[in-house]
């Protein structure tokens, strides 16, 4: 290309004749978090998606009523049941997930894969090794995390305390002294942690989402 064809272009660009193209609203970094695997009823952002779709930093994944949402990164695997949604960033060795609604299951190998936020708490595997958990918005400033495999770290309000696996908690953010700890529909309760950001309570009995895709989430932690 000649100087003058250069110069030429360079001067309709800046004048705006000719049309850049422009980043996509839904991908304002452009960089891939991982990959939709399985769906069913489900969006991403106000779309419909389906298997195969690349989902992006900042992308957010939802689905209806009846829906289901399997999602991969390189470092862990989520399932999303239905009416529940997430919003995803990617972080220097893994995935970050802001729970928006409804119930979240995760799956990774690695202590750093997978960061959850839920009402501004953050939930992450204790340690390096196979770790499988679920986390519902119950309700405001009330979560349910079932650690199905594996320790979890939990940390509001600038208290971290460990959930240790194979148990499931009832956790209240924010509650005062004098609130009662809620009695469990699904059975009976233990005595639980007690702080002066959230109260833990340990849940006996617990069930989990039960949707088509699970079982890999379950079975597949050492290979996310």
């Amino acid at each position: 290309m000649s100087r003058r064809a250069l110069a030429t272009i360079l001067m309709l660009l800046l004048a705006g004749t000719i049309p850049v193209p422009a980043r996509s609203a839904g991908n304002p970094n452009l960089l891939p978090v991982g990959t939709v695997t399985q769906a069913s009823r489900a969006h991403f952002n106000a779309a419909s998606v389906s298997a195969g779709a690349t989902i992006y930093d900042g992308d957010g994944l939802s689905t209806e009523a009846e829906g289901a949402l399997q999602f991969r990164s390189p470092a862990a695997l989520l399932y999303l049941p239905g009416a529940s949604g997430v919003a995803l960033h990617g972080l220097a060795n893994g995935t970050q997930a802001q729970l928006q609604m409804g119930t979240v299951v995760f799956s990774t190998a690695r202590a750093v894969g997978i960061e959850l936020i839920a009402d501004e708490a953050f939930i992450r595997p204790f340690a390096d090794g196979a770790t499988v958990a679920q986390v519902t918005i119950v309700g405001p400033k009330e979560l349910q995390i079932n650690a199905r495999r594996g320790d979890l770290q939990f940390s509001y309000g600038g208290e971290t305390e460990k959930l240790a696996g194979g148990a499931s908690y009832r956790i209240l953010l924010d509650q005062p002294d004098s609130t009662p700890l809620p009695r469990s529909p699904q059975g009976p309760v233990k005595a639980g942690h007690e702080s002066r950001s959230f109260k833990i309570v340990v849940i006996v009995l617990v069930g989990w989402a039960t949707e088509w895709g699970l079982h890999e989430v379950f079975e597949s932690p050492d290979r996310p």
